[in-house]
């Protein structure tokens, strides 16, 4: 059961991961769309780039990594959850192999 759950965990980080992606993507299409038509209207210079990014990528605070890095935290509380309630069973089942044993 517990590696059932531990699945749909890292199954549902997984698809939330994805997600969170495919909207990043939606909504950069779109505003860079939007932005190159703004600013061909309005004669304005270019965004400013970050010259030490490898895809010269404008330099933006971006909501999606906050929420990929929240998902991750989540994540990784999830799995250390798992972890103990998976090492207490299996002192129980030691302490009952052990009590049997006696």
């Amino acid at each position: 059961m517990l590696k059932l759950l531990e699945t749909i965990k890292d199954s549902a980080e997984s698809t939330f991961d994805s997600a969170a992606s495919r909207v990043e993507n939606v909504h950069g299409l779109v505003g860079r769309y939007v932005t190159g038509r703004t600013r061909r209207l309005r004669g304005r210079a270019e965004p400013r780039y970050d010259k030490d990014s490898p895809d010269s990528q404008p330099v933006d605070l971006n909501i999606y990594d906050v929420i990929r890095g929240v998902n991750r935290e989540l994540g990784e509380f999830g799995t250390d959850v798992f972890e103990i309630i998976d090492d207490a069973r299996a002192r129980r089942r030691a302490e009952r192999h052990q009590s049997r044993d006696e």
